[in-house]
């Protein structure tokens, strides 16, 4: 059930389309400057909420998981 707020929101069609139409008068190169910079502000966000390094160190455990068990499965049913 969905609190009935007294202030009214906008969907996010409707916030969509707003952006849109603000930013239809940017060219490709300041479009991809734009994303850059989002990019950017993200990865400083990253960096300074403390978790990146134990972010990276889990997707490492990952990927080391992930290769290991493929080599098994590939000595279990890979005919030598």
């Amino acid at each position: 059930m969905t609190p009935d707020l007294q202030i009214k929101f906008p969907s996010e069609a409707e916030q969509l389309c707003r952006r849109v139409a603000e930013e239809k008068h940017l060219t490709p190169g300041q479009r991809i400057r734009a994303v850059c910079d989002a990019l950017d502000a993200a990865e400083r966000l990253s960096l300074s909420g403390g978790q990146r390094s134990h972010q990276l160190a889990y997707h490492q455990r990952c990927e080391e998981e992930w290769q290991q068990m493929m080599k098994e499965f590939i000595a279990r049913h890979v005919e030598s």
